[in-house]
């Protein structure tokens, strides 16, 4: 028995010594902190900051209100004068457009004027056309009588009973009758050509010129209307340019004088670098968030094992008084010195760690667990090469122990 215990004793002692030394020999980190990206959100414009985020370990959404940004004391003078000189051109439209609307209704007095005329004028050569139609039927019936007239002064000429004197009279008589039915044929011509003319707006006469006067009113209204028309035109381009100004103004004074600043990310307020109501500055930093979507773990190792590792390769971490393990991948090798490296994570690097060799990992099943979803600054331990702890606990969770 006392050999048996003597035995038992070396064999404790002889595991014991195996299990620290190969603990010790295994490739394992000094340290492994839970770490996460920060977002920062900052003002695009200078004003008072209200936060709806406004304790430090808040969780957000991703677009969630975080913070908003009012400026009172913006310069909006571009936008006052754009505003004036559009009032200044519908001023102007105004004015236009009564004048048109004046222009047209004396167009329409003096054109009821021309009309009144052109029917009165038509209806007065009219008349005098059938007072020539009656005179060249008069001059027509004095010719029938004197060529009547002409032939018997002829035959008694010719019976020698009457006189020279006479039939040269009838003669004269028979041509001055033609001549009047020629001019009675003419002045009805002439007539008929002034119908014609008057009746398509154009007077002709021998006392006055082609267009009455109210022809000619008629004709500068139209000019002065056309020339109102492409005025009032004009206006209405400029109207609508400095309607697109305004609008592109106002969307820049809006722009620059209130933002709202929404989360990007499904994550935690980490810090907050202004107080609710305080000033800010254009590009100042309001609020760190920390993406809780993207944990990582960030490890110092020592030069030996940090020549052994890659990119790629597996590893194991288990958070410090917690006996979950959770596979993980290394993702950047970060070296020696790795300070600035950690500019924009949530969790600085320590003195020590700086004194170590830098590698980060991703642990995607850190982010699946509730109480870890976001354990930024948990800190733990990376397993590298598995010690006979490992072996030991594998052994023990294979048959339930």
């Amino acid at each position: 028995m006392k050999l048996l215990r003597i035995g038992l004793g070396v064999f404790l002692l002889l595991g014991g010594l195996y299990v620290l030394i190969g603990e010790h020999l295994a490739g394992t980190s000094a340290d492994a902190t839970v770490n996460a990206r920060i977002n920062v959100v900052r003002a695009p414009i200078e004003g008072q900051v209200r936060l709806a985020v406004r304790s430090i370990g808040a969780r957000v959404k991703a677009g969630e209100l975080v913070a908003e940004i009012a400026d009172e004391r913006f310069d909006t003078a571009r936008l006052i004068d754009l505003e004036r000189d559009r009032d200044h051109q519908k001023i102007e439209l105004q004015r236009v457009a009564s004048q048109r609307t004046v222009l047209g209704e004396a167009r329409t007095g003096f054109a009821a004027q021309l009309g009144d005329y052109q029917r009165g004028r038509v209806s007065q050569i009219e008349a005098r056309i059938a007072e020539a139609k009656a005179s060249q039927d008069a001059a027509m019936a004095r010719l029938r009588e004197a060529d009547s007239a002409l032939k018997r002064a002829n035959e008694l000429n010719d019976r020698g009973v009457q006189t020279a004197a006479n039939l040269e009279r009838a003669r004269a008589a028979h041509d001055v009758a033609q001549q009047d039915l020629e001019s009675a044929r003419q002045r009805a011509n002439y007539l008929a050509t002034e119908l014609a003319s008057a009746r398509s707006g154009v007077f002709i006469g021998d006392s006055y010129n082609d267009a009455p006067f109210s022809s000619q009113r008629v004709r500068e209204l139209d000019l002065r209307l056309a020339e109102l028309g492409s005025e009032q035109r004009q206006i209405e381009a400029r109207v609508v340019q400095f309607e697109r100004q305004i609008q592109a103004e106002r969307v820049r004074v809006n722009r620059l004088t209130s933002s709202t600043l929404a989360a990007r990310i499904d994550g935690m307020a980490w810090d907050l670098l202004v107080d609710d109501g305080e000033y800010a500055r254009r590009g100042q930093d309001l609020v760190k968030l920390v993406d809780c979507n993207g944990l990582i773990v960030t490890a110092s190792v020592t030069e030996a094992l940090y020549d052994k590792l890659s990119i790629g390769a597996p590893a194991q971490f288990r958070l410090f008084g917690d006996q979950r393990v959770f596979d993980a991948t290394i993702t950047r090798l970060g070296g020696s010195g790795a300070a600035q490296l950690y500019a924009n994570l949530a969790v600085g690097p320590s003195a020590e760690h700086l004194k170590r060799f830098d590698v980060t990992l991703s642990v995607p099943g850190l982010t699946q667990q509730p109480d870890l979803s976001c354990a930024i600054g948990r800190t733990g331990r990376v397993i590298f090469t598995a010690g006979p702890l490992s072996a030991i606990r594998r052994f023990l969770t294979r048959y339930g122990l």
